[in-house]
Order: C-alpha cells, then structure tokens, then sequence
C-alpha cells in the first residue's frame, strides 16, 4: 500500500512539473516576442529598413532615414545625422528626435530643420539629449539652425490623423 502511494504522489508532482515547465515555456516566448528590439540599429541588421538619405553637398553626411521593426509592436520611424564613417557602427549614437523634421542642407556643417513637437503624436516619443529651446544644436559636428517652431496642438494632429484609422 506504502508504494502505491508514493508512485500516486509522484505522479501527481510529474505532472504538475510539466505543466509549470509548459507554462514557463509559454510565458518566455510571449515575454521575448512582445518587449522592444533592444539590440543595437546597424544598417546591415535584418530589422532595420533605410527609407531613404538626404546627403550634404560634398557627400560627407547624410540623414539616414530608417524604418525599424520592434516585433510584436510593428514599426517605428527614426532618422539620424551619420557621417560616411559612422555607417558600420550603431544608427542610434546619433540619432535624431521625431519633434525635429529636417529640410535641407546649407553646407557641409549647416542643415536647416524646424521643430515640430507635434511630430511626437504621429510617429511615437524618443528620449534625446539636446537641449531644443537652442535656436542651434550640434549633433556629430553638423549645425542644426531651428528656423521655424511649430506650436503643439495635440488636438489638431489627432483630428488629422482620424480619417486614417476609420
């Protein structure tokens, strides 16, 4: 009678060890596939997709405008200001923040953009470091020169922007 017991006891702890290991199993797949892509943006990486680059007049740097695939979230637009030696290291050692929307080059060192802070609304919130209140900030020894600030008006992008989920 002693071993019947004890072989029922252990089967009542195997399965419920089994079922603890599916169940962990099941949690860290769903934990892996839904956080953020926290792996560094390099162009040759599979996630990342170049939209396009606006280069300087002597070809030196350019705005990298790239689309990034952050898994289970879908998208999200960046851009950054790289120079032709910074194209193998990570995209976002000089990144530039969504509220910034770049126009055109000047010259080689000068690029011309106006802060939008709306921008945020449509293509999602990052952290910066630059200090915006500046009419010009340096990001990888290129002038930006703010000419143009734009009022936030969050109701007003949100209006714009219903008619594209209806």
């Amino acid at each position: 009678m002693a071993t019947y017991k004890t072989s029922n006891s252990v089967a009542k702890h195997k399965t419920s060890l089994i079922t603890f290991l599916i169940l962990m199993t099941l949690g860290t797949l769903i934990f892996r596939a839904c956080r953020y892509y926290w792996s560094p943006h390099y162009i040759g990486n599979r996630a990342v997709e170049i939209d396009g680059k606006l280069y300087s007049p002597d070809s030196t740097a350019a705005v990298v405008f790239y689309t990034l695939d952050v898994g289970a979230r879908g998208t999200r637009s960046y851009k950054s200001l790289l120079k032709e030696k910074d194209y193998d290291d990570e995209l976002t050692a000089y990144n530039l923040p969504p509220e910034i929307v770049v126009e055109k080059w000047v010259d080689n060192k000068t690029l011309n953009v106006k802060y939008d802070p709306n921008e945020i609304y449509r293509l999602g919130g990052t952290h910066t470091d630059l200090d915006l209140t500046k009419d010009t900030v340096v990001v990888n020894d290129v002038f930006l020169v703010i000419k143009q600030r734009v009022k936030v008006n969050r109701d007003s992008v949100l209006h714009q922007n219903f008619g594209r989920y209806q």
